[in-house]
């Protein structure tokens, strides 16, 4: 606790619930900003996953060091379990035009709320009244929007003739974080090796640097791998706008 706005404690389990809550009442929105200078934020991925960097923490020393992704292996041994969140991406950024005026509208895909209506987010949301229509792709799909949620979202239900996840594939695009300036080629790159349930609106990140080899190699020792599933949806996409974290839904 003392690298937390300077607390040190000696405690009791049964305390840490009360202790927690007091670290809690005082952090506050700024106690989370640092400097991140745009030029160290990479725009491709590299064409090797596994070679990005590892920062490691010393547990006992404290002491950081610099290595890379594939040196994970080091910090497992046989008889752990290492759990991984095997959602997929979908194609889930979709441009399309008012049916009234032509004007352009992005939505994007969160939530598969059943019967053809997914909760979304839209650009300009102002624009997206009940009852508005949106067309996709010379008409192969088609939106109405059917509810306004309090956090400025829509539900939409979508019109459309086939298999709604092969038109999505045709015309969607991957939602990249906003700080992803280039396009991404190749669009499995935003996936995991292991991704299997379609459903997310963006990658679990960590992920990423898996490979299929570095999985077989942390198998191969006794590790036990584990799959949960994970939609990644609207919690990833909002900014903490309460000072106090708490009141941050």
């Amino acid at each position: 606790f003392n690298a937390i706005k300077g607390y040190e404690y000696t405690i009791e389990p049964t305390d840490l619930n009360i202790v927690f809550q007091e670290i809690l009442n005082t952090l506050i929105e700024n106690d989370f900003d640092f400097d991140l200078p745009e030029e160290l934020i990479a725009q491709t991925p590299l064409e090797k996953r596994s070679e990005s960097r590892l920062l490691i923490l010393d547990p006992k020393t404290e002491e950081l060091e610099d290595r890379h992704f594939y040196n994970i292996i080091d910090e497992l041994e046989a008889g752990d379990a290492l759990v991984l969140n095997n959602t997929r991406v979908l194609p889930a950024r979709l441009h399309g035009e008012r049916a009234e005026t032509g004007g352009h509208i992005e939505l994007l895909l969160l939530k598969d709320m059943g019967q053809n209506r997914w909760e979304t987010l839209a650009k300009p949301a102002r624009k997206m009244k009940v009852g508005e229509e949106v067309v996709f792709g010379d008409g192969r799909l088609k939106a109405v929007v059917v509810e306004v949620l309090d956090h400025g979202g829509r539900i939409v239900e979508f019109k459309y003739d086939g298999i709604f996840l092969e038109i999505l594939e045709s015309l969607g695009e991957m939602p990249l974080p906003p700080y992803i300036h280039e396009q991404l080629e190749d669009q499995e790159r935003y996936q995991t090796v292991y991704a299997k349930e379609n459903g997310s609106a963006a990658a679990p990140t960590a992920g990423l640097h898996f490979t299929k080899k570095l999985m077989g190699e942390i198998k191969d020792m006794g590790v036990n791998l584990e799959f949960i599933t994970l939609h990644v949806g609207l919690g990833t996409f909002r900014p903490v706008n309460e000072e106090n974290i708490e009141d941050h839904v």
